[in-house]
């Protein structure tokens, strides 16, 4: 017998969503959680859109997660399209509050509630190999498990996917180029952004008084742009009109921190017991601010398709799951295609020229095929 019925590699938010939705769905399963220790990062300024409420009621994390002191956010505001700020109101949402958060506190919470049912292990998949329908997994601290499923949350990288032959179909080559700072002042904002010839800026404030400023623009154009040395990075900020005058008189903690960005999606070609969830599945640009949100849902509905799986012999769940997950970043492509074309002023500049360009089309199977953008 498997030492495991369902392995997640990754404890993000996608992760310990799928482990703390199992754990209420399916709560016979054995579910691991393996996570690799924490490394220190420069947050990128996250914050959580209003309909996120829901979602943690349905993880029953909600009363702990207000507890936790995030602060709420009522809007963000853009000069997307036009030189002036334009606020968009989350009092005219449903669910009317958004949040700024605490990023190592709300993983923290994510993992204290995943924890409670599923067994926690730190260390990273060295190697994974499926033989007659259950993975023998070799970790990188020499410990050895069995189990019948695997879930890869590893987040971009998808390491256990790519690892089985699995592979990314690229949308664009958005990077962000990421400032800390301290001494800023907060705009009780949740997030601003603003367009500029190269690409567009957000920036946010953080917790104990610090705020990230972040340049988002395609990696052949960050060194021209000199987005990756400290002195064109102010420069290049000091050229911007509302992003520069909430960050003015802070003092930056740094250099710039360049990350991937771009859209993406994992092309699910495989019989074998694995689904991926979160950014292992699709990665979202993060001017739709739906990263975490989406990361949480994803969870959830891998859930359901393993348990399905594992526990009704039902396989046609992950095929669903696919097909859903293949759908939303369909929905996606449109909405972040539209978005993008309400900026016109730059014509001429490559970054905005790509977008403006169709974002996908249809091939004659219906699945998407996308446009070179380089």
């Amino acid at each position: 017998m498997a030492d495991f019925d369902v392995l997640i590699a990754g404890a993000g938010p996608a992760g310990s969503a799928t482990a703390i939705s199992l754990a209420a769905f399916a709560p016979a399963l054995r579910v691991a959680l393996i996570d690799a220790p924490a490394t220190e990062t420069v947050p990128i300024g996250e914050t959580l859109p209003p309909q996120i409420k829901p979602v943690l009621r349905h993880l029953d994390l909600w009363e702990a997660f207000v507890a936790d002191g995030h602060r709420p956010s009522y809007r963000t505001v853009s000069a997307w399209g036009g030189a002036g700020l334009v606020s968009n109101e989350f009092l005219f949402q449903t669910h009317q509050t958004g949040w700024r958060l605490d990023r190592a506190r709300f993983n923290a919470m994510l993992v204290a509630k995943a924890r409670e049912r599923a067994t926690p292990i730190v260390a990273k998949i060295a190697a994974a190999v499926a033989t007659d329908g259950e993975w023998n997994i070799r970790l990188d601290d020499g410990a050895h498990y069995s189990a019948r499923f695997i879930v890869d949350a590893t987040g971009r990288g998808a390491h256990v996917a790519r690892a089985q032959g699995m592979r990314f179909e690229n949308l664009d080559r958005l990077v962000g180029i990421a400032m800390l700072f301290e001494g800023a002042r907060d705009d009780g904002n949740g997030l601003m952004l603003e367009t500029c010839r190269d690409g567009w800026w957000y920036t946010a404030a953080l917790p104990q008084g610090r705020r990230v400023v972040v340049a988002m623009t395609d990696a052949d154009l960050v060194r021209g742009a000199g987005l990756n040395e400290r002195a064109g990075f102010a420069r290049a900020l000091h050229q911007t009109h509302h992003v520069s005058a909430v960050a003015a008189h802070a003092r930056p903690l740094g250099g710039p921190v360049l990350r991937p960005a771009g859209s993406r999606r994992m092309i699910h070609e495989t019989a074998l017991p694995l689904l991926c969830v979160g950014d292992a599945a699709s990665c979202f640009d993060p001017v739709s601010g739906q990263g975490i949100f989406k990361a949480l849902r994803s969870g959830v509905f891998a859930s359901y398709a393993i348990a399905d799986h594992l526990e009704r012999r039902d396989h046609d769940g992950l095929r669903r799951h696919t097909a859903l997950i293949t759908a939303e970043f369909a929905s996606y492509c449109d909405t972040l295609r539209d978005y993008y074309r309400q900026e016109t002023r730059w014509p001429e500049s490559p970054f905005w020229a790509r977008r403006h360009k169709s974002a996908h089309a249809q091939n004659e199977a219906g699945a998407l095929a996308f446009a070179d953008l380089s």
